[in-house]
């Protein structure tokens, strides 16, 4: 992995110092940034960062902004409809955060992003997996309640 998008739930997490999940941001973000792995932050991120906290709190110097260009939003529309084929994962999710995710999933396939990391991973993959199976492409997905140490495989 050369690349890995930040979900919202990840950036909170990295800056709230009371959160349980804090270290495991931070143990994250520090790997990313000594395995020279580009980190991503998306312009819908940032905004759904910005309703508790101001964005310019986050590590900007470190990460590349990306917008939610064109391009991003056809291709959102597309992931949106394959989705829309199920009625209960849509009701069992709610419509808004399908919609908003699949505009980073966009993301992540427009740009060969090859990792995504986030607190919902769960809910994520349900209807990310459905949109990858259609397109054909793969993105690692991190879980951040999941410690580093386990993620690499180390047993201490």
């Amino acid at each position: 992995m050369d690349s890995i998008l930040l979900d919202t739930s990840f950036c909170i997490r990295l800056l709230k110092s009371n959160d349980d999940l804090h270290q495991h941001a931070k143990d994250y973000f520090k790997y990313f940034l000594e395995k020279k792995i580009e980190i991503y932050l998306s312009s819908i991120v940032i905004a759904e960062y910005s309703v508790k906290d101001d964005p310019t709190n986050l590590p900007l110097e470190f990460v590349k902004i990306i917008p939610f260009d064109f391009f991003d939003g056809k291709t959102a529309g597309e992931f949106h409809s394959i989705l829309l084929n199920d009625k209960d994962l849509i009701k069992d999710i709610g419509r808004d955060v399908v919609k908003d995710d699949c505009k980073l999933i966009a993301q992540l396939f427009n740009r060969n992003i090859q990792g995504y990391i986030t607190k919902d991973r769960k809910s994520f993959t349900k209807f990310f997996e459905p949109i990858q199976a259609s397109k054909s492409f793969a993105t690692e997905l991190l879980d951040l309640e999941i410690p580093l140490k386990d993620f690499k495989g180390e047993l201490f």
